[in-house]
């Protein structure tokens, strides 16, 4: 019996060594993966060049288009960094062959856009899903940066069938003429409401022809992803009054 015991303990302590010795070298080459780096120049919101002429796509993050309300909010914020050093992880690259990557100086810059509301979430890593979807709603519920609220917030309630690409949009207020709102997904695929005055509307991601019930966004391929995706109504001025999010 003593043996066994012994045994036992011998095989605890080696196995507590093994796992410890293995977190410890994921650690450091998590580590090792970072480089130093200077920014050289702000393209936009989410892209940046660094001095030694690569060009950087921050991971997780997809700030306003042009012409949109907060849309150099973000951009703003990066050239504050611009001609410093800072650490990079570079996880890969994207189609248009440009570095996909996190940022620290040493705060984690990309997780800190999010959460000062400069740029929404966006293709966000597994392992990030938690922490920046928090930073997202915080920064939503608190009308941080291009998240301003609309005089209409908390009308509307809204659900999203991404099976059958569908949005449902239901308005708990008196009338409300939804002319020049505009509703989006996580990237910047964007519906804009015509003359329209709504208790409950479906609207399909399809084709078809609009009517009292049902109206059609007439896109070529779904809009709504199946794994995890948000919806954002804006008010003709450019304030949110809606937000749904699902899988994060």
């Amino acid at each position: 019996m003593i043996k066994r015991y012994a045994f036992a303990l011998a095989f605890f302590i080696v196995a507590v060594f093994v796992l410890n010795f293995f977190s410890f070298k994921a650690f450091s080459i998590s580590e090792q993966e970072r480089e130093t780096a200077q920014i050289a120049r702000v393209i936009d919101g989410d892209t940046l060049k660094l001095s030694d002429g690569r060009t950087v796509r921050l991971l997780n993050i997809n700030s306003p288009e042009k012409g949109t309300r907060g849309a150099n909010l973000s951009a703003e914020f990066l050239r504050s960094f611009e001609n410093k050093t800072i650490e990079l992880e570079i996880t890969g690259t994207d189609k248009y062959k440009r570095n996909l990557a996190r940022i620290y100086t040493p705060n984690y810059i990309n997780l800190e856009i999010v959460e000062k509301g400069l740029a929404s979430k966006f293709l966000v890593q597994e392992s990030e899903l938690k922490k920046f979807s928090k930073a997202e709603e915080s920064a939503i519920k608190n009308s941080l940066g291009i998240w301003e609220k609309s005089g209409y917030s908390g009308c509307f309630g809204t659900f999203i069938d991404k099976i059958n690409e569908e949005l449902k949009i239901k308005n708990k207020c008196s009338e409300i003429n939804l002319l020049g709102w505009t509703i989006k997904d996580e990237s910047r695929k964007i519906y804009t409401f015509k003359n329209l005055t709504i208790g409950m509307i479906t609207l399909h991601s399809g084709s078809g022809s609009d009517n009292s019930t049902d109206i059609f966004w007439n896109s070529r391929g779904d809009i709504w992803n199946n794994d995890r995706d948000s919806s954002y109504l804006f008010d003709s001025s450019g304030g949110i009054a809606q937000y749904e999010s699902y899988g994060y």
